[in-house]
Protein backbone atom coordinates (compact mmCIF):
# COMPACT_ATOMS: atom_id res chain seq x y z
CA UNK A 1 0.00 0.00 0.00
CA UNK A 2 1.47 3.35 -1.02
CA UNK A 3 1.93 5.88 1.74
CA UNK A 4 0.86 9.52 1.19
CA UNK A 5 -0.98 12.37 2.90
CA UNK A 6 -4.60 12.48 3.96
CA UNK A 7 -7.20 13.24 1.29
CA UNK A 8 -7.68 17.00 0.74
CA UNK A 9 -10.28 18.99 -1.06
CA UNK A 10 -9.13 20.51 -4.34
CA UNK A 11 -10.67 23.95 -5.18
CA UNK A 12 -11.74 23.05 -8.70
CA UNK A 13 -15.17 24.15 -9.97
CA UNK A 14 -17.75 21.46 -9.86
CA UNK A 15 -16.75 20.07 -6.50
CA UNK A 16 -14.89 16.91 -5.47
CA UNK A 17 -16.12 13.37 -6.11
CA UNK A 18 -18.21 11.35 -3.67
CA UNK A 19 -17.44 7.82 -2.49
CA UNK A 20 -19.84 5.08 -1.40
CA UNK A 21 -19.54 1.66 0.16
CA UNK A 22 -22.00 -1.12 -0.50
CA UNK A 23 -22.84 -0.92 3.23
CA UNK A 24 -23.98 2.21 5.03
CA UNK A 25 -21.46 3.68 7.46
CA UNK A 26 -21.34 1.86 10.78
CA UNK A 27 -23.90 -0.71 9.66
CA UNK A 28 -24.14 -3.74 11.88
CA UNK A 29 -21.99 -6.44 10.29
CA UNK A 30 -21.91 -9.93 11.70
CA UNK A 31 -18.41 -11.08 12.60
CA UNK A 32 -16.84 -13.13 9.83
CA UNK A 33 -13.56 -14.67 8.79
CA UNK A 34 -10.43 -12.65 8.16
CA UNK A 35 -11.07 -12.92 4.43
CA UNK A 36 -13.26 -9.92 3.56
CA UNK A 37 -14.65 -8.87 0.20
CA UNK A 38 -15.45 -5.13 0.17
CA UNK A 39 -17.11 -3.22 -2.68
CA UNK A 40 -17.36 0.54 -3.34
CA UNK A 41 -18.14 3.09 -6.03
CA UNK A 42 -17.86 6.83 -6.65
CA UNK A 43 -19.38 9.63 -8.71
CA UNK A 44 -18.12 13.01 -9.88
CA UNK A 45 -20.35 16.07 -10.50
CA UNK A 46 -18.34 17.44 -13.42
CA UNK A 47 -16.11 14.56 -14.58
CA UNK A 48 -15.48 10.88 -14.17
CA UNK A 49 -13.83 8.64 -11.58
CA UNK A 50 -10.30 7.43 -12.42
CA UNK A 51 -9.59 5.40 -9.30
CA UNK A 52 -9.78 5.06 -5.55
CA UNK A 53 -7.48 5.57 -2.60
CA UNK A 54 -7.92 2.91 0.10
CA UNK A 55 -6.65 2.55 3.67
CA UNK A 56 -7.20 0.60 6.88
CA UNK A 57 -5.86 3.30 9.21
CA UNK A 58 -6.65 6.62 7.48
CA UNK A 59 -2.94 7.41 7.38
CA UNK A 60 -1.32 5.03 4.92
CA UNK A 61 -3.09 5.01 1.55
CA UNK A 62 -2.90 2.91 -1.56
CA UNK A 63 -4.44 3.40 -4.99
CA UNK A 64 -6.57 1.07 -7.13
CA UNK A 65 -8.80 1.32 -10.19
CA UNK A 66 -10.94 -1.59 -8.99
CA UNK A 67 -14.32 -1.22 -7.30
CA UNK A 68 -13.96 -4.27 -5.07
CA UNK A 69 -11.26 -6.42 -3.57
CA UNK A 70 -10.82 -9.29 -1.17
CA UNK A 71 -8.61 -8.52 1.83
CA UNK A 72 -6.98 -11.03 4.14
CA UNK A 73 -6.86 -9.30 7.50
CA UNK A 74 -4.16 -10.29 9.96
CA UNK A 75 -5.25 -10.46 13.58
CA UNK A 76 -3.34 -11.26 16.73
CA UNK A 77 -6.21 -12.28 19.00
CA UNK A 78 -9.36 -14.32 18.91
CA UNK A 79 -11.16 -11.46 17.16
CA UNK A 80 -10.68 -7.87 16.08
CA UNK A 81 -12.41 -5.00 14.27
CA UNK A 82 -11.00 -3.16 11.27
CA UNK A 83 -12.09 0.17 9.76
CA UNK A 84 -11.83 0.48 6.00
CA UNK A 85 -11.56 3.84 4.19
CA UNK A 86 -12.02 4.56 0.50
CA UNK A 87 -11.83 7.92 -1.31
CA UNK A 88 -12.71 8.38 -5.00
CA UNK A 89 -10.33 10.26 -7.32
CA UNK A 90 -11.68 12.00 -10.45
CA UNK A 91 -10.15 12.92 -13.80
CA UNK A 92 -9.19 16.38 -12.47
CA UNK A 93 -7.15 14.83 -9.64
CA UNK A 94 -9.69 15.77 -6.98
CA UNK A 95 -9.96 13.44 -4.01
CA UNK A 96 -13.07 12.93 -1.91
CA UNK A 97 -12.25 14.88 1.29
CA UNK A 98 -14.60 12.71 3.37
CA UNK A 99 -13.77 9.11 2.52
CA UNK A 100 -16.43 6.46 2.93
CA UNK A 101 -15.65 4.09 5.77
CA UNK A 102 -17.07 1.23 7.77
CA UNK A 103 -16.19 -1.20 10.53
CA UNK A 104 -15.57 -4.87 9.77
CA UNK A 105 -15.46 -7.22 12.76
CA UNK A 106 -13.71 -10.52 12.18
CA UNK A 107 -13.05 -13.63 14.20
CA UNK A 108 -10.04 -15.90 14.10
CA UNK A 109 -10.42 -19.35 12.57
CA UNK A 110 -8.39 -22.18 14.02
CA UNK A 111 -6.03 -24.10 11.70
CA UNK A 112 -6.43 -27.78 10.87
CA UNK A 113 -3.84 -30.51 10.32
CA UNK A 114 -3.77 -34.14 9.20
CA UNK A 115 -1.11 -36.67 8.29
CA UNK A 116 -0.68 -37.56 4.63
CA UNK A 117 -1.30 -41.30 4.68
CA UNK A 118 0.02 -41.70 1.15
CA UNK A 119 3.37 -41.62 2.94
CA UNK A 120 2.45 -43.67 5.99
CA UNK A 121 5.22 -45.11 8.15
CA UNK A 122 5.66 -48.91 7.76
CA UNK A 123 4.75 -51.15 10.69
CA UNK A 124 8.44 -51.78 11.44
CA UNK A 125 11.30 -49.37 10.73
CA UNK A 126 14.86 -48.64 11.66
CA UNK A 127 15.27 -45.41 13.69
CA UNK A 128 14.64 -43.00 10.79
CA UNK A 129 11.05 -41.85 10.30
CA UNK A 130 9.83 -39.22 7.84
CA UNK A 131 6.29 -37.95 8.31
CA UNK A 132 4.37 -35.68 5.92
CA UNK A 133 1.26 -33.69 6.76
CA UNK A 134 -1.23 -31.21 5.36
CA UNK A 135 -1.95 -28.08 7.41
CA UNK A 136 -4.28 -25.25 6.47
CA UNK A 137 -5.95 -22.18 7.95
CA UNK A 138 -9.09 -20.43 6.66
CA UNK A 139 -7.41 -17.13 7.46
CA UNK A 140 -4.48 -17.99 5.18
CA UNK A 141 -1.85 -20.68 5.55
CA UNK A 142 0.72 -17.95 6.19
CA UNK A 143 -0.98 -17.37 9.56
CA UNK A 144 0.16 -20.78 10.83
CA UNK A 145 2.95 -19.82 13.20
CA UNK A 146 4.12 -23.24 14.44
CA UNK A 147 3.67 -26.95 14.05
CA UNK A 148 4.00 -28.82 17.33
CA UNK A 149 5.02 -32.48 17.47
CA UNK A 150 5.33 -34.99 20.26
CA UNK A 151 6.52 -38.60 20.28
CA UNK A 152 4.55 -41.15 22.30
CA UNK A 153 2.75 -38.67 24.56
CA UNK A 154 0.86 -35.40 24.44
CA UNK A 155 2.73 -33.66 27.25
CA UNK A 156 6.00 -32.72 25.61
CA UNK A 157 5.26 -30.92 22.37
CA UNK A 158 8.15 -29.29 20.52
CA UNK A 159 7.67 -26.44 18.02
CA UNK A 160 8.90 -26.22 14.44
CA UNK A 161 8.21 -23.60 11.77
CA UNK A 162 4.62 -23.32 10.61
CA UNK A 163 5.50 -23.39 6.91
CA UNK A 164 6.97 -26.92 7.11
CA UNK A 165 5.04 -29.90 5.80
CA UNK A 166 7.38 -32.77 6.71
CA UNK A 167 10.09 -33.75 9.17
CA UNK A 168 12.45 -36.65 9.73
CA UNK A 169 12.82 -38.10 13.22
CA UNK A 170 15.67 -40.23 14.56
CA UNK A 171 16.67 -41.75 17.86
CA UNK A 172 18.09 -38.35 18.82
CA UNK A 173 14.63 -36.88 18.23
CA UNK A 174 13.16 -39.15 20.88
CA UNK A 175 12.06 -42.26 18.98
CA UNK A 176 11.88 -45.18 21.40
CA UNK A 177 14.14 -48.00 20.20
CA UNK A 178 12.99 -51.61 20.13
CA UNK A 179 9.59 -50.31 21.12
CA UNK A 180 6.26 -49.17 19.74
CA UNK A 181 5.90 -45.49 18.80
CA UNK A 182 3.24 -42.91 17.92
CA UNK A 183 3.60 -39.35 16.66
CA UNK A 184 1.24 -36.48 17.55
CA UNK A 185 0.89 -33.20 15.63
CA UNK A 186 -1.03 -29.97 16.06
CA UNK A 187 -0.78 -26.50 14.56
CA UNK A 188 -0.98 -23.02 16.14
CA UNK A 189 -1.77 -19.77 14.32
CA UNK A 190 -0.60 -16.21 14.92
CA UNK A 191 -3.60 -15.53 17.12
CA UNK A 192 -2.81 -18.44 19.42
CA UNK A 193 -5.57 -20.81 18.24
CA UNK A 194 -4.66 -24.51 18.09
CA UNK A 195 -5.80 -27.07 15.57
CA UNK A 196 -7.07 -30.53 16.24
CA UNK A 197 -4.47 -33.10 17.31
CA UNK A 198 -3.67 -35.70 14.67
CA UNK A 199 -1.89 -38.96 15.42
CA UNK A 200 0.19 -41.41 13.36
CA UNK A 201 -0.71 -44.22 13.08
CA UNK A 202 -4.39 -43.79 13.81
CA UNK A 203 -7.01 -46.13 15.24
CA UNK A 204 -4.95 -47.10 18.27
CA UNK A 205 -2.09 -48.55 16.19
CA UNK A 206 1.66 -48.04 16.60
CA UNK A 207 4.80 -48.55 14.54
CA UNK A 208 7.80 -50.46 15.85
CA UNK A 209 11.26 -48.88 15.77
CA UNK A 210 13.97 -51.50 15.50
CA UNK A 211 17.45 -50.49 16.63
CA UNK A 212 20.17 -51.11 14.04
CA UNK A 213 22.75 -53.48 15.51
CA UNK A 214 25.30 -53.95 12.71
CA UNK A 215 27.32 -52.09 10.09
CA UNK A 216 25.99 -54.25 7.25
CA UNK A 217 22.41 -54.18 5.96
CA UNK A 218 21.06 -57.04 3.84
CA UNK A 219 18.11 -55.87 1.74
CA UNK A 220 16.02 -58.85 0.65
CA UNK A 221 14.36 -57.78 -2.59
CA UNK A 222 13.42 -61.25 -3.80
CA UNK A 223 10.57 -63.71 -3.25
CA UNK A 224 13.12 -66.54 -2.89
CA UNK A 225 13.51 -65.78 0.80
CA UNK A 226 14.45 -69.25 1.99
CA UNK A 227 17.13 -69.71 -0.65
CA UNK A 228 18.53 -66.21 -0.18
CA UNK A 229 18.59 -66.35 3.63
CA UNK A 230 20.35 -69.72 3.58
CA UNK A 231 22.97 -68.43 1.15
CA UNK A 232 23.80 -65.22 3.03
CA UNK A 233 23.75 -66.78 6.47
CA UNK A 234 26.38 -69.23 5.26
CA UNK A 235 28.43 -66.80 3.19
CA UNK A 236 28.52 -64.21 5.99
CA UNK A 237 28.56 -66.51 9.02
CA UNK A 238 31.34 -64.40 10.57
CA UNK A 239 29.71 -61.05 9.71
CA UNK A 240 27.00 -59.42 11.80
CA UNK A 241 24.25 -57.87 9.68
CA UNK A 242 20.73 -56.54 9.91
CA UNK A 243 17.99 -57.53 7.45
CA UNK A 244 15.33 -55.45 5.69
CA UNK A 245 12.74 -57.35 3.66
CA UNK A 246 11.23 -55.00 1.03
CA UNK A 247 9.57 -57.64 -1.16
CA UNK A 248 7.22 -59.48 1.20
CA UNK A 249 3.65 -58.32 1.85
CA UNK A 250 3.71 -56.21 -1.34
CA UNK A 251 6.64 -54.20 -0.02
CA UNK A 252 4.85 -53.20 3.19
CA UNK A 253 8.16 -52.64 5.02
CA UNK A 254 9.56 -50.34 2.34
CA UNK A 255 9.67 -46.69 3.47
CA UNK A 256 7.22 -44.62 1.39
CA UNK A 257 9.56 -41.62 1.38
CA UNK A 258 12.72 -42.44 -0.56
CA UNK A 259 14.59 -39.28 0.34
CA UNK A 260 15.22 -38.61 3.14
CA UNK A 261 13.73 -41.59 5.01
CA UNK A 262 15.02 -44.53 2.98
CA UNK A 263 18.32 -42.82 2.14
CA UNK A 264 18.94 -41.94 5.78
CA UNK A 265 18.08 -45.49 6.79
CA UNK A 266 20.78 -46.79 4.46
CA UNK A 267 23.25 -44.30 5.96
CA UNK A 268 22.93 -46.07 9.31
CA UNK A 269 25.11 -48.79 7.75
CA UNK A 270 28.58 -48.88 6.23
CA UNK A 271 27.70 -51.57 3.66
CA UNK A 272 24.40 -52.36 1.93
CA UNK A 273 23.93 -55.74 0.26
CA UNK A 274 20.96 -55.48 -2.11
CA UNK A 275 19.73 -58.89 -3.20
CA UNK A 276 17.19 -59.02 -6.04
CA UNK A 277 15.72 -62.05 -7.79
CA UNK A 278 15.68 -63.13 -11.40
CA UNK A 279 13.50 -63.76 -14.42
CA UNK A 280 10.12 -62.07 -13.99
CA UNK A 281 8.86 -58.61 -13.11
CA UNK A 282 7.84 -59.67 -9.60
CA UNK A 283 11.17 -61.35 -8.90
CA UNK A 284 13.75 -58.78 -9.94
CA UNK A 285 14.95 -55.96 -7.74
CA UNK A 286 13.07 -52.70 -7.27
CA UNK A 287 15.34 -50.77 -9.63
CA UNK A 288 13.37 -47.52 -9.21
CA UNK A 289 13.97 -47.57 -5.47
CA UNK A 290 17.64 -48.38 -6.00
CA UNK A 291 18.02 -45.61 -8.58
CA UNK A 292 16.45 -43.09 -6.21
CA UNK A 293 18.48 -43.98 -3.12
CA UNK A 294 21.84 -45.62 -3.81
CA UNK A 295 23.48 -42.60 -5.51
CA UNK A 296 22.93 -40.54 -2.34
CA UNK A 297 24.08 -43.39 -0.14
CA UNK A 298 27.28 -43.86 -2.16
CA UNK A 299 27.90 -40.12 -2.15
CA UNK A 300 27.81 -40.23 1.65
CA UNK A 301 30.53 -42.91 1.66
CA UNK A 302 28.41 -46.06 1.66
CA UNK A 303 29.55 -49.27 -0.03
CA UNK A 304 27.19 -51.51 -2.03
CA UNK A 305 26.93 -55.10 -3.24
CA UNK A 306 24.08 -55.18 -5.72
CA UNK A 307 22.87 -58.32 -7.46
CA UNK A 308 19.74 -58.91 -9.49
CA UNK A 309 18.67 -60.43 -12.73
CA UNK A 310 16.61 -58.65 -15.35
CA UNK A 311 13.24 -59.43 -16.82
CA UNK A 312 13.90 -61.95 -19.58
CA UNK A 313 11.43 -60.35 -22.02
CA UNK A 314 13.27 -59.11 -25.08
CA UNK A 315 11.02 -56.03 -25.14
CA UNK A 316 12.31 -54.80 -21.79
CA UNK A 317 15.76 -53.30 -21.96
CA UNK A 318 17.97 -53.48 -18.87
CA UNK A 319 19.86 -50.37 -19.95
CA UNK A 320 18.99 -47.37 -17.79
CA UNK A 321 17.84 -49.44 -14.82
CA UNK A 322 21.12 -49.17 -12.94
CA UNK A 323 22.96 -46.27 -14.58
CA UNK A 324 22.43 -43.92 -11.61
CA UNK A 325 24.42 -46.07 -9.20
CA UNK A 326 26.59 -48.34 -11.41
CA UNK A 327 28.95 -46.59 -13.87
CA UNK A 328 28.24 -48.98 -16.75
CA UNK A 329 28.27 -48.35 -20.46
CA UNK A 330 25.40 -50.78 -21.14
CA UNK A 331 24.09 -54.29 -20.55
CA UNK A 332 23.66 -56.81 -23.34
CA UNK A 333 20.14 -57.74 -24.44
CA UNK A 334 21.39 -61.28 -25.11
CA UNK A 335 20.53 -63.64 -22.26
CA UNK A 336 23.19 -66.24 -21.55
CA UNK A 337 21.92 -69.50 -20.02
CA UNK A 338 23.79 -70.97 -17.08
CA UNK A 339 23.25 -74.46 -15.77
CA UNK A 340 23.99 -76.37 -12.62
CA UNK A 341 27.66 -77.13 -12.41
CA UNK A 342 28.87 -74.11 -14.39
CA UNK A 343 32.05 -72.76 -12.79
CA UNK A 344 33.16 -69.14 -13.14
CA UNK A 345 36.82 -68.38 -12.71
CA UNK A 346 37.98 -65.08 -11.23
CA UNK A 347 39.72 -62.38 -13.25
CA UNK A 348 41.29 -60.68 -10.22
CA UNK A 349 43.72 -61.97 -7.59
CA UNK A 350 42.17 -63.02 -4.30
CA UNK A 351 38.77 -63.95 -5.67
CA UNK A 352 37.66 -67.62 -5.51
CA UNK A 353 35.97 -69.69 -8.20
CA UNK A 354 32.18 -69.71 -7.87
CA UNK A 355 29.52 -71.89 -9.43
CA UNK A 356 25.81 -72.08 -10.20
CA UNK A 357 23.40 -74.31 -8.32
CA UNK A 358 20.32 -73.64 -10.49
CA UNK A 359 19.46 -73.09 -14.14
CA UNK A 360 19.21 -69.37 -14.84
CA UNK A 361 20.29 -66.59 -17.21
CA UNK A 362 22.70 -63.67 -17.10
CA UNK A 363 23.65 -60.86 -19.43
CA UNK A 364 26.97 -59.43 -20.44
CA UNK A 365 28.07 -56.17 -18.83
CA UNK A 366 29.73 -53.62 -21.09
CA UNK A 367 31.82 -51.29 -19.02
CA UNK A 368 34.10 -48.33 -19.49
CA UNK A 369 36.32 -46.02 -17.49
CA UNK A 370 37.56 -47.44 -14.21
CA UNK A 371 35.23 -50.46 -14.05
CA UNK A 372 37.11 -53.65 -13.22
CA UNK A 373 35.77 -57.10 -14.29
CA UNK A 374 35.73 -59.77 -11.59
CA UNK A 375 34.23 -62.83 -13.33
CA UNK A 376 33.55 -64.00 -16.85
CA UNK A 377 31.61 -66.83 -18.50
CA UNK A 378 31.69 -68.84 -21.71
CA UNK A 379 29.85 -66.91 -24.43
CA UNK A 380 26.58 -68.55 -25.45
CA UNK A 381 25.71 -69.32 -29.03
CA UNK A 382 24.27 -66.20 -30.62
CA UNK A 383 25.77 -63.79 -28.07
CA UNK A 384 28.77 -61.72 -29.10
CA UNK A 385 31.18 -59.36 -27.42
CA UNK A 386 32.59 -59.37 -23.93
CA UNK A 387 31.59 -62.00 -21.40
CA UNK A 388 31.84 -60.25 -18.02
CA UNK A 389 29.01 -60.49 -15.50
CA UNK A 390 30.46 -59.25 -12.17
CA UNK A 391 32.34 -55.95 -11.86
CA UNK A 392 33.55 -53.40 -9.35
CA UNK A 393 33.76 -49.65 -9.94
CA UNK A 394 37.47 -49.07 -9.16
CA UNK A 395 40.73 -50.97 -8.91
CA UNK A 396 41.15 -49.60 -5.38
CA UNK A 397 38.72 -48.03 -2.96
CA UNK A 398 35.74 -49.69 -4.63
CA UNK A 399 32.29 -48.44 -3.65
CA UNK A 400 30.17 -50.99 -5.47
CA UNK A 401 30.35 -54.58 -6.63
CA UNK A 402 27.66 -55.37 -9.15
CA UNK A 403 26.44 -58.56 -10.80
CA UNK A 404 23.43 -59.10 -13.05
CA UNK A 405 22.57 -62.49 -11.58
CA UNK A 406 21.34 -63.03 -8.01
CA UNK A 407 24.36 -64.01 -5.95
CA UNK A 408 22.36 -66.60 -4.03
CA UNK A 409 22.10 -68.60 -7.29
CA UNK A 410 25.90 -68.95 -7.30
CA UNK A 411 26.05 -71.17 -4.25
CA UNK A 412 27.46 -74.47 -5.45
CA UNK A 413 30.62 -74.07 -3.33
CA UNK A 414 29.81 -72.93 0.22
CA UNK A 415 33.46 -72.49 1.26
CA UNK A 416 34.23 -70.29 -1.74
CA UNK A 417 31.12 -68.20 -1.13
CA UNK A 418 32.56 -67.28 2.25
CA UNK A 419 35.86 -66.37 0.61
CA UNK A 420 34.03 -64.20 -1.91
CA UNK A 421 32.34 -62.12 0.76
CA UNK A 422 35.49 -61.90 2.85
CA UNK A 423 37.30 -60.53 -0.19
CA UNK A 424 34.61 -57.96 -0.96
CA UNK A 425 33.68 -56.85 2.56
CA UNK A 426 37.12 -56.84 4.13
CA UNK A 427 39.44 -56.54 1.15
CA UNK A 428 37.53 -54.15 -1.12
CA UNK A 429 35.32 -52.23 1.32
CA UNK A 430 37.64 -52.12 4.32
CA UNK A 431 35.09 -53.51 6.77
CA UNK A 432 36.75 -54.61 10.00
Amino acid sequence: MVSCSDPVNSPIAGGPPETHLTLYPDSIIAPGSTSKKISWWGDSPQGFITGYRISFDGINWGFTTKQDSTFLLSITGTDSTFRFYVAAVDDKGQIDPSPASNLYPVYNSAPSISFNYNYAVPDTVFPVVTVIWNASDPDGNNTIKNIYYSINDTNNYKPIAGNLSQMTLTADSGLALNANNKIYLRARDNAGAYSNTTVLPDSGKTFYVRKNTARVLLILDTPDLGQAITYYSNAMDTVKYDVLDIKSYNGALTPRVINPMFVETLKLFKVVIWSGGSGTTGNVANFNLAQGSLPFYKQAGGKVIFSSGFVTSATISPNGLVDNFVPLDSISSCAVPIVIGNTFNPLQTGYPSIGANVISNLRNIYFSGTMVPLYSYTTAVGCVGENKFMVKDNTTNAKIVYTDIPMYLLSSNAANNKLLFQKILFGEFGLN
